[in-house]
């Protein structure tokens, strides 16, 4: 039927229809470009209000208003959901808990990532302590960099599968039926409620903010008694992978029954709580946990003339390091600034750098300049990064936003003494003065001053080098680690 034949009230509804859906798109696009935008942004949020300018401050102020702006949609979502689950019966109670066994834990890859390695250490700690049964689930492991750590896991008799690969039946259709009701970004929970369903844990332990909400939401439905949700740095507002329905999903994460938010530092849970709005203490704090005996170790550091050569580096040479993926927030142009003063006082200083990411060309670039050139070593992604720290002389992190960084822990297990800006929890994985140093911040001139003298006094590092281990162990040992998680899991 054409336009003409219809009646006028009819045509009048269908055009009033297109423009409300041509201005609903047009909003969407102009959010999403504005959100795009602000990513610019981003670095002023983890700096001390303080330490900003007037225009800085004026730009910080308006970064909130825009990163706020999603909320009311997804408050408004959830709200429908917890309607939906009282009509329809669907909850997170502990229901068929008899028959429920093991923990399942969910992460994005097995990719070379922090949080990655931890869920490894953690899966076999608990693993080989016949604590717990536990599987291992991850959205992606397609690719060889995605399954880094799987063939360590094998090994250790974990299982690993790839999320939602698993039988639709197995999922309650009220709890499918939830899902499809969710906007589209959050529907991928149906593959997380796929493998809860199939595999019934007694616990659900989710790593790294995409998992943790959509795993967490899946849990929820699918009835799961005890969720654990990891947080592993500073809040997501602080990165590019910030989403927008993440903050009032973790807000309705918060208050269901059963489910215990934890952080890997102090600093990262103080954050989330003060960016959710939920009362100080109400996020745990479990450092991370390392599992090295000394002939490991040993072994490592055995290693480091081997791996000076395999990279480029002359045996007797003096080395900083670091170990690092190269993106925006690990600030490595301002590694780089920092390495051409350093080498301003010291010309004989090679730096060494392990890791890969969106920078790599950009610091490459910057690397083949006069004041850098022939001392800067690309060594890509290694598995052999602690034999890689083991080489250094000193460890180098300049991160704008952290969690606690395993590098940190790692290069005072191998006696490498650790620098790091004050970023996140970062200060809490050093022994400042002792075994590591915490810099006052991320001025280049001023930090590079003070790595040049701790370069200088080879009996600081020497005597560095001896309490690293003792305070590493200490803190980051992997026994207290597991207690602690297990502690978690109630």
């Amino acid at each position: 039927m054409s336009a003409r034949n219809l009646p006028y009230r009819a045509i009048v509804s269908i055009r009033r229809y297109q423009v409300r859906r041509v201005a609903s798109a047009t909003f969407k696009d102009t959010c999403s470009l504005v959100w795009s935008k602000m990513a610019h942004y981003r670095p002023l949020l983890a700096r001390e209000i303080a330490s900003l300018t007037v225009t800085e401050r004026i730009k910080r102020r308006f970064l909130g208003v825009v990163l706020a702006i999603p909320d009311w949609r997804y408050r408004r979502v959830l709200r429908k959901l917890d309607a939906q689950s009282e009509t329809t019966g669907v909850s997170g109670g502990a229901s068929a808990i008899a028959s429920r066994r093991g923990v399942v834990m969910m992460i994005g890859t097995l990719g070379p990532g922090g949080a990655e390695r931890q869920l490894v250490v953690t899966a076999k700690g608990l693993q080989e302590s016949r604590k717990s049964d536990v599987r291992v689930a991850c959205a992606y492991l397609s690719s060889p960099i995605s399954r880094f750590f799987l063939p360590e896991l094998e090994t250790a008799g974990v299982p690993a599968s790839v999320i939602g690969t698993e039988a639709d039946n197995m999922v309650h259709q009220a709890a499918r039926a939830a899902i499809d009701a969710l906007p589209l970004e959050l529907r991928e929970a149906s593959l997380y409620a796929k493998t809860l369903a199939t595999e019934q844990p007694e616990v659900a332990h989710l790593w790294l903010d995409e998992v943790n909400i959509k795993g967490g939401i899946a849990a929820v439905l699918t009835g799961v008694p005890k969720i654990v949700i990891s947080q592993r740095s500073l809040p997501p507002i602080n990165f590019g992978l910030h989403r927008p329905y993440m903050r009032e999903s973790y807000r309705w994460l918060a208050r269901r029954p059963g489910v215990r938010m934890i952080n890997n530092s102090a600093a990262g849970a103080r954050a989330y709580e003060k960016w959710l709005g939920v009362p100080p203490g109400s996020i745990g704090v479990v450092y991370n946990g390392y599992a090295f005996d000394e002939a490991e170790l040993a072994g490592y550091r055995a290693d480091r003339a081997k791996l000076r050569q395999s990279v480029g580096i002359a045996p007797d040479a003096l080395v900083v390091g670091t170990v690092m993926r190269l993106s925006e927030e690990k600030c490595p142009m301002l590694w780089l600034e920092m390495a051409s003063l350093i080498r301003r006082d010291l010309p004989e200083v090679r730096f060494l750098i392990v890791g890969d990411g969106p920078l790599r060309a950009a610091m490459e670039a910057r690397s083949a300049a006069d004041d850098l050139a022939g001392a800067v070593f690309f060594a890509g992604h290694l598995k052999a990064s602690m034999a890689a720290i083991a080489s250094m002389d000193l460890m180098l992190l300049t991160s704008r936003a952290e969690g606690l960084p395993n590098v940190l822990v790692e290069a005072q297990f191998l006696g490498v003494p650790a620098v790091t800006t004050p970023a996140g929890g970062a200060p809490e994985a050093v022994n400042h003065g002792e075994s590591g140093w915490v810099l006052d911040g991320w001025d280049a001139e001023a930090s590079a001053c003070q790595i040049v003298r701790l370069l200088r006094d080879e009996q600081w590092r020497e005597a560095a080098g001896r309490s690293g281990p003792e305070f590493a162990l200490a803190r980051f040992g992997i026994r207290r680690t597991i207690d602690e998680t297990l502690a978690a899991y109630g």
